[in-house]
């Protein structure tokens, strides 16, 4: 037979007590001063896969690939008439006709880039605010890049390259002087993205920048 009489209570220590308080007050911490900060976040990381933001993101890039375009259909047109080269003639239209189908394909390429990137910004918010909850650091939206800048990049690259290929097309690289490289330079100017201050991605979805 058993002894009787004992207690099968197990009692909780000094240490136990210890760290029952500090994260208690922990808990009070968070729920009184830091949810709400991460709530903010996560309304903001709603916000990236909202339908405005990817219209947003999508006439961005329209009017990237309109700007870089125009210009080059601009210095095409000088260029042709440089060279005496009748506006009404068909090699002066087929050269005008392939300029704006490549500005169409490049705006629907351009776009559905952006917001296919527009989408990996949400996922790897959506990562980050998960990190926040556990207590890691949110690195995910680190690597995510200004969409805006890129694709307006982009649509002054493929501008510039139909622009080039429509000159050697038509036999004019290097007989209209500087027509090109002026060009060039300019758009490269125009596709350069600013210098920014770097920040955490938290305080970037925070503050609303980059998208």
């Amino acid at each position: 037979m058993g002894k009787g009489g004992g207690s099968n209570e197990i009692k909780e220590t000094e240490a136990q007590r210890a760290a029952a308080a500090v994260a208690f007050e922990q808990w009070e911490i968070y729920k009184n001063d830091l949810q709400q900060y991460e709530d903010l976040f996560m309304d903001k990381v709603d916000d990236l896969n909202r339908e405005t933001e990817y219209d947003n993101i999508a006439g961005t890039s329209a009017l990237g690939t309109a700007q870089g375009f125009g210009e080059a259909r601009d210095e095409l047109s000088n260029a042709l008439a440089a060279q005496g080269a009748d506006p009404t003639s068909g090699k002066y239209q087929a050269q005008m006709d392939e300029l704006e189908t490549e500005q169409a394909l490049s705006q629907t390429d351009t776009s559905n880039r952006a917001q296919s990137s527009q989408q990996d910004r949400y996922v790897a918010g959506l990562k980050d605010a998960v990190s926040i909850g556990a207590g890691q650091k949110a690195e995910a939206l680190a690597g995510m890049g200004d969409l805006a800048n890129t694709s307006l990049r982009k649509a002054a690259n493929d501008a510039q390259t139909s622009f080039q290929n429509k000159m050697a097309t038509a036999g004019l690289v290097g007989t209209v002087a500087g027509a090109g490289t002026a060009y060039g330079l300019r758009e490269f100017k125009a596709g350069s993205a600013p210098a920014t201050k770097k920040i955490s991605p938290a305080a970037s979805v925070l503050q609303g920048k980059g998208y």
